[in-house]
């Protein structure tokens, strides 16, 4: 089936800028398409700005701050790793206020600060049931103890991301053992950033947590969840290469989900080539 509510995720480590900067850019791109705004005074030969609605209107494309606490703080995070949080056994330590979540806004915000029954937890873990409850949800109280207990049809079709490392890694593409929809994607970018954008240290990474229920990383709540880190950058820093790499991984992943879905909908009769059909 197609693929089509994407949610992009920055900030789920505080001081790793690019991915909030990469998401305030989309968001501004969003902007300038409902104003009519997008500038075509290029001159001829030059490249058009990605606009990712414009380019992917196939995909419901939303963003998330992960962490806004610890984002305002220049911290990886207030009192726990948040993208250590969303395994199955954590998340269920917090039980989900109803009521409080639809008085604000979860997606920017922190909702649950002045709840004292939660002030015995870490502030990621009630953050992260939080954001389980816009992707998700990832189980639910009648899950069975046995086989992969991952709610099957959560709100997001796919969950991005977007991550920075000191270490000289380059691009990583980081995707959940198992998944063949995330492998095939992988090899779109990996093979799009070397041979289209020219970048050479392009490498892809697998979690070897075949279950959903045991992953405990933020884009293992959507139903299927891809990670983009690219290094090296200081922390509390924003570097315009490493905004250049990560745009360009992201966008390489979009156009692969875009295509995917309008190859589905010409359905199995169309015989046009597949999209990873120039990478055989």
């Amino acid at each position: 089936c197609q693929s089509k509510k994407v949610k992009i995720a920055g900030g789920t480590h505080g001081n790793e800028y690019t991915g909030v900067w990469c998401i305030k850019a989309i968001e501004k791109q969003r902007e300038s398409l409902m104003n009519e705004c997008d500038d075509d005074t290029n001159s001829e030969g030059d490249k058009h700005p990605i606009n990712v609605f414009k380019d992917y209107p196939s995909l419901d494309i939303d963003t998330l701050l992960a962490n806004p606490m610890a984002y305002m703080a220049n911290k990886r995070f207030i009192d726990t790793d948040l993208n250590r949080e969303f395994s199955m056994e954590k998340l269920k330590r917090v039980k989900v206020d109803e009521e409080t979540m639809e008085l604000c806004d979860i997606q920017q915000e922190f909702c649950s600060e002045d709840d004292a029954t939660l002030s015995s937890l870490p502030h990621e873990a009630i953050r992260a049931r939080e954001i389980e409850t816009i992707l998700g949800p990832k189980f639910t109280e009648s899950s069975p103890p046995n086989g992969d207990a991952a709610y099957p049809d959560p709100l997001m079709d796919i969950v991005i991301d977007l991550h920075t490392t000191t270490a000289n890694m380059g691009i990583s593409l980081i995707i959940p053992e198992g998944d063949a929809l995330m492998s095939a994607a992988a090899a779109y970018v990996l093979n799009k950033c070397k041979n289209e954008y020219g970048y050479d240290n392009v490498q892809c990474c697998m979690h070897a947590l075949p279950k959903r229920q045991d992953r405990m990383n933020l884009s293992s709540c959507g139903k299927h969840g891809f990670t983009i880190e690219v290094g090296p950058s200081p922390q509390g820093v924003i570097r315009h290469d490493v905004v250049e790499k990560t745009e360009a991984a992201l966008h390489s992943l979009l156009e692969f989900l875009h295509l995917r879905n309008l190859e589905l909908e010409k359905g199995d009769d169309a015989n046009e080539k597949s999209v990873l059909d120039h990478l055989r």
